[in-house]
């Protein structure tokens, strides 16, 4: 009699100590009588927090696909044959294609990717732009140039639906088979699902940072100076 009594008591009792364990609480000592509460049976470790124990992660902006209405300028001072004075060759490159994905930490997901066929390369004078394709970008070996954008700095993030914005673009250019880590100034403009932007390579480049050499015209071109800049007139839609 006395074992089925002590079992008929301490089963419903296991059962609210089980209940209590599982909403944080300490069980208390298994007694028939009321035990005084003290500090240490009253004090239990608090379970972590959700706000420390989750991962973050990271929000995108969506994926914005680069129009083919994008176009980059390049501009390199010469001084040409009869001619008095320097002045700018400007060739403008088509053809863009791409995608790309803005984290709303700044960074960009690592398949993000720009590219511009430099085979479209053209200015005002077609002697100029056959050499500077076949001799120094060598287009037939090195057809595409592209850009692989790695992170922002000084843009407000997440990316509003609409405003103008200034910042700077750092990422890893290919220009001629060679690549550089290179930074541009950007100022864009963003409405609703359309984004326009002017890149601005900063600071300019040399030739030899992509293995080339500066054109050379015998009886065309007195002198060309080793600096290329570059502007990139970027056109992108987003999907969300």
């Amino acid at each position: 009699m006395i074992s089925a009594s002590r079992g008929r008591f301490v089963a419903p009792f296991a059962t609210v100590a089980v209940l209590l364990a599982a909403c944080g609480g300490a069980a208390a000592p298994a007694s028939a009588t009321t035990a005084p509460t003290t500090a240490a049976a009253t004090t239990s470790t608090p379970a972590p927090s959700a706000s420390t124990s989750a991962t973050a992660t990271t929000v995108t902006t969506g994926t914005w696909t680069v129009s083919g209405t994008s176009k980059a300028t390049v501009r390199v001072r010469e001084q040409l044959v009869g001619v008095n004075l320097p002045s700018d060759a400007v060739l403008a490159a088509t053809g863009a294609t791409g995608t790309f994905v803005l984290n709303d930490d700044g960074t960009f997901s690592p398949d993000s990717k720009i590219s511009f066929d430099v085979t479209t390369l053209a200015s005002d004078q077609r002697d100029r732009d056959n050499f500077v394709k076949m001799d120094t970008l060598q287009t037939r070996l090195f057809p595409t140039a592209s850009f692989v954008p790695t992170k922002t700095s000084g843009l407000v993030l997440p990316l509003p639906a609409s405003g103008d914005f200034t910042f700077k673009l750092t990422g890893q250019i290919t220009i001629h088979g060679k690549t550089k880590e290179v930074t541009f100034d950007v100022t864009a403009h963003r409405s609703g699902n359309e984004l326009t932007a002017t890149t601005t390579a900063s600071p300019t480049w040399k030739f030899a940072d992509f293995g080339m050499t500066p054109p050379s015209v015998p009886f065309r071109v007195v002198s060309v100076v080793d600096e290329i800049r570059l502007v990139v007139d970027l056109v992108a839609t987003v999907k969300v």
